[in-house]
């Protein structure tokens, strides 16, 4: 589609108040001020898109610093040249999330163009392409419509996009300017949307970069003598085409006569805009107005206008800005009001394999299964030939004769996957799974693949069924599955100290301390599945009792009184073992809320992972992860107030995280330790240590629990865990846990994701 936009201020003002109602001051939004009221955030599940409303900091970062995106393997710059700030859109956390930025804003006639510089990265998981990562800009009106035109960029990752680089399995897209030319919509409300999608599997993520600023639309005229002047474009757009052949965003013309100065500005999306100016000898009316009227996919050339083909209808305001060809002042602008009839109708319609059709002017009989197309052509249809394209979409009598693929044996905390093989696409089939409660479709709602989460509270014995309706039949399918129970048990008992434990399965040496203590037994259940049993002990102090007589010597056949005296011969135990229990909710008010209760009416802020001897006090997860990756360290620095661990089994003493990072952040600032940087160090939060990481992973399964109640994302089960610790193991290296269950060492400078936890 061709745009020629070039009216001047005084002009446009004088046509807007003429034609239009004015919608209110224009003015620009800052897109880099996520507080400003023009801009509102989204967030939620691939299948609502605005599950959430607000801008929440792990969906919507402000980049302000200077660094590579780890995922394109260090290509990427965070910031493009000449850029101070950047909005990151998305993370790289999985879980079929969306994010979205709608900013509003009346277009401002002196500076209608858009400018948009982003940068994407996706994943390609070479799924079905309506279930692929995806990246979207579109340009609205202000109820939400499609503007008209070339409006709209829609990029799905595949292993081969236009303008994408592939590194590993990701494809990702260098620093791109696109426009969107808004002269039209000049003194009116419109709303600028950007918005990414992982993928609808849920396991694999897609994200972006971006900054925009108004700029004009006109042609700058300089160094005019006479003889030549040079013509410059808006920069930044993809490419440029003049009619003097050169193809530089600024161009030298030499003047000869009435000479016409034409760009044809090329957008990232492919769409161009038109510009041009005539520099003439001749006089021309001042200011003129014509109004007229051409069919789709015409041409036009009238009043002094030579405008190319027209492939979309809808109304067009052109201007040609006429210069004096001796001096280049402005003589006056044309405009023109041009009405661009439809001439090609396009319908979409569905039917049934067998049927008969007869609508539209069209008339089929015995159709087959496929996709047609076909053409229907009324001559001087209010001036327009018509042509009614049919595209015909045919669908077999749906039946399924075939059986879901996926576990019959599944354990509860667990994340299954479920699929019909050889399934039409959703295109075509709508598909919709029923789960019993205590099972979750976590992701796939709509498809034919899905992945169920069956929570602890699953029946043993569940049937889940998927139907599917294309239109012309409509099928159910069963699944039956057995649900293996994943315990996660609490036991609470009480021993003497010098006394072993070796009840629930624990084989505990003897206890020499008293106090409470909590122990972890993880191990497998028959069916396979994971079983963690949580002892909460209470180790008492062994009464010492001496048995004393009075007279301590006695005769044959004479009576003594006994009694015993002794120390912790009377022990007061508690109501309640422990107040807190591993899997409770940490909220903002500093409160822990069983998730038995949950929701209540207050702001989850963490997950208990561990409790210690006093039944009060222990360490909570972060809801989520920070959203970009980081180094341990910038250079190879030994902190001195650091303990190095050489060996995995000695890291497992290290587990004062806190003390770790607040050792780490003294040493230097957050160029030189970008993790314990990462964390909101002065709220709390900090770098856990590898022992804290190894009692997180060892009660995971409990925390997903309850992070899946809560409404957040769950821990990866099976797939490898690159987090960071704050354990150091020597000047070059660092520790993190892996998800072998192994604590290992590695570069401070690698880019790993951080998970903070606090203290309670």
């Amino acid at each position: 589609m061709f745009i020629v936009m070039n009216l001047k201020t005084a002009i446009l003002s004088v046509l807007l108040l003429g034609f239009c109602t004015l919608a209110g001051k224009a003015q620009c939004p800052d897109f880099l001020d996520l507080t400003s009221p023009s801009v509102t955030g989204y967030y939620g599940h691939i299948y609502d898109s605005v599950l959430n409303v607000g801008i929440v900091s792990w969906h919507h970062v402000l980049i302000t610093q200077q660094g590579m995106d780890p995922n394109t393997g260090g290509q990427l710059p965070l910031l493009p040249d000449g850029e101070n700030a950047v909005i990151m859109l998305g993370n790289w956390l999985v879980g079929a999330e969306t994010e979205s930025l709608v900013y509003t804003f009346t277009v401002d006639p002196d500076y209608p163009v858009l400018l948009l510089k982003y940068a994407v990265v996706m994943e390609d998981p070479h799924h079905l392409e309506i279930e692929q990562p995806h990246f979207l800009i579109q340009m609205l009106d202000a109820n939400g419509e499609l503007l008209n035109g070339c409006m709209e960029y829609n990029v799905i990752s595949s292993p081969t996009i236009p303008g994408f680089q592939a590194f590993n399995h990701v494809m990702w897209r260098p620093w791109t300017t696109n426009g969107f030319d808004l002269s039209e919509y000049a003194g009116q409300t419109v709303k600028f949307q950007i918005s990414t999608f992982d993928c609808s599997a849920g396991a694999h993520y897609g994200y972006a970069y971006f900054t925009a600023s108004c700029i004009s639309n006109q042609l700058t005229i300089t160094g005019c003598n006479g003889q030549q002047v040079t013509i410059t474009a808006p920069s930044g757009f993809e490419s440029y085409s003049w009619n003097n052949g050169s193809h530089a965003s600024s161009t030298t013309y030499t003047i000869q006569g009435n000479t016409v100065a034409t760009c044809a500005i090329t957008t990232v999306t492919g769409c161009q805009i038109l510009e041009s100016v005539t520099f003439t000898q001749d006089t021309i009316p001042q200011d003129y107005v014509f109004y007229d009227t051409i069919c789709e996919g015409m041409d036009y050339h009238n009043h002094g206008f030579n405008l190319p083909v027209y492939s979309t209808p809808g109304d067009y305001v052109i201007a040609n800005t006429y210069y004096n060809a001796t001096d280049c002042i402005e003589e006056g602008v044309n405009t023109l009001y041009l009405h661009v009839r439809p001439r090609y109708y396009h319908i979409y319609d569905v039917a049934c394999e067998g049927e008969s059709y007869n609508a539209y002017g069209f008339q089929y009989s015995q159709l087959t299964q496929g996709t047609f197309t076909d053409t229907n052509q009324v001559p001087l249809s209010y001036g327009c030939d018509s042509v009614t394209i049919l595209h015909l979409t045919v669908n077999h009598i749906f039946s399924m004769s075939e059986t879901i693929n996926g576990p019959h044996v599944v354990c509860s905390g667990s994340l299954d996957t479920f699929f019909l093989p050889n399934a039409p696409s959703p295109a075509s089939t709508n598909y919709y799974w029923a789960a019993p409660d205590g099972v979750i479709v976590y992701i796939g709602q709509g498809t034919p693949n899905a992945q169920l989460y069956f929570t602890q509270n699953a029946p043993p014995s569940v049937q889940i069924t998927l139907t599917a309706d294309n239109g012309c039949g409509t099928a159910t399918l069963p699944f039956d599955i057995t649900v293996g129970s994943s315990y996660s048990n609490m036991f609470s008992d009480t021993i003497c100290t010098g006394s072993p434990y070796t009840e629930h399965g624990y084989q505990l040496s003897a206890q020499d301390t008293a106090g409470y203590y909590v122990h972890v037994l993880n191990g497998t259940t028959q069916q396979g599945c994971d079983s963690v049993s949580i002892l909460q002990l209470l180790v008492a102090e062994t009464p010492s009792v001496d048995a004393l007589a009075d007279p301590e010597i006695i005769c044959v056949g004479s009576e003594t009184n006994l009694y015993a005296v002794g120390s912790q011969a009377s022990v007061t135990l508690p109501s309640q073992m422990l107040n807190i229990a591993i899997g409770d909710i940490l909220c903002t008010d500093n409160t822990i809320v069983n998730p038995q209760n949950w929701p209540c009416g207050k702001v989850a802020l963490g997950i208990v992972f561990h409790v210690d001897a006093t039944g009060l006090h222990g360490w909570a997860v972060s809801l989520n992860e920070s959203p970009l990756t980081y180094s341990w360290g910038t250079t190879d620095v030994d902190i001195p107030a650091l303990t190095n661990y050489a060996s995995s089994l000695s890291t497992l003493e290290n587990i004062d995280g806190y003390q770790n990072t607040a050792n780490i952040r003294a040493a230097g600032n957050a160029t030189q330790f970008p993790a314990a940087y990462a964390v909101d160090f002065d709220h709390g939060w900090y770098l856990p240590s590898a022992a804290q990481l190894y009692h997180l992973y060892a009660v995971l399964g409990i925390v997903n629990n309850s992070l899946q109640t809560v409404g957040v994302g769950i821990f990866p089960m099976n797939s490898f865990w690159r987090y960071w610790s704050s354990t150091e193991h020597s000047d070059s290296m660092a520790c993190f846990f892996s998800s072998n269950q192994t604590i290992m060492k590695v570069e401070k400078n690698t880019q790993m994701s951080v998970r903070a936890v606090r203290n309670f």
